[in-house]
């Protein structure tokens, strides 16, 4: 009995031994060497997030599947390092045959995936690429690198089909759209690892650097558009009685 006992004792300090000594991934390591990461979970003196400023318009025209959209980015480089180019996540990519899936799809899903039709850094108009071996996740290199602290200005237009099978978006009807992730963004780039360069599968969610946006939606008149936000423009787009009601606080019968 006293054997046994003395080696689960062992056992024990063995184990606890093992676990003050885990697995520590190198680019943690480094983050915790640069000062952005610390090991109690708080952010490090150095710490850094890069963010951007979106303006985005986009305009749809049921029965139509077509969306087009325009968007200007102040894109703002906080990180310590100099970017040669810049990753853009395209997710609706993800109707594109032969995007990367968790599983297997029918015809009503599939769609010719995103257009770019122009992209223009700081003015000046460069190839975007359309290499067909990208979906998703999509790197274009800069014709002048990103310095950090520095931020650049982004043009870019493009349209897309929305795909005829709803379900985290798509057409509901031929009267109902659910537009999401509808336009092009800028990836994360984190102190950590980098470039995020996740492929999405249609299947996980996402990774997003904090923004802020501005979203004009233009529809046909007889229309109503829901959205997330802030809408600014209430007195020219609702119906009088909705603005009734939204400042009443009983019911009103519209």
């Amino acid at each position: 009995m006293i054997r046994f006992l003395l080696f689960l004792l062992l056992g024990s300090t063995t184990i606890v031994s093992q676990a003050q000594h885990l697995y520590m991934p190198r680019n943690i390591q480094q983050a915790f060497r640069n000062g952005s990461r610390s090991p109690d979970g708080k952010p490090g003196k150095m710490y850094w997030q890069n963010r951007a400023r979106y303006i985005i318009s986009i305009t749809a025209n049921p029965p139509g599947r077509t969306i087009h959209g325009v968007e200007q980015i102040t894109y703002v480089n906080n990180s310590p390092d100099t970017l040669n180019n810049l990753v853009f996540k395209l997710i609706l990519n993800i109707h594109k045959p032969g995007a990367p899936r968790l599983g297997g799809t029918g015809e009503e899903y599939l769609t010719t995936g995103v257009h770019i039709d122009s992209f223009v850094v700081n003015g000046r108009t460069q190839p975007w690429g359309n290499n067909p071996g990208y979906f998703t996740t999509v790197p274009v290199r800069l014709q002048q690198p990103l310095k950090g602290g520095d931020s650049v200005q982004l043009e870019i237009k493009w349209h897309y089909d929305l795909s005829l099978q709803s379900g985290r978006e798509g057409m509901i009807d031929s009267t109902t759209f659910y537009l999401a992730y509808f336009y092009p963004r800028v990836a994360v780039y984190d102190d950590y690892q980098g470039w995020d360069l996740t492929t999405f599968n249609d299947a996980l969610e996402f990774y997003n650097d904090f923004n802020d946006y501005t979203l004009y939606v233009q529809v046909p008149k007889n229309y109503i558009v829901w959205a997330t936000g802030t809408l600014l423009n209430p007195g020219t787009v609702l119906h009088r009685m909705l603005q009734t009601s939204s400042k009443n606080p009983y019911p009103v019968t519209i």
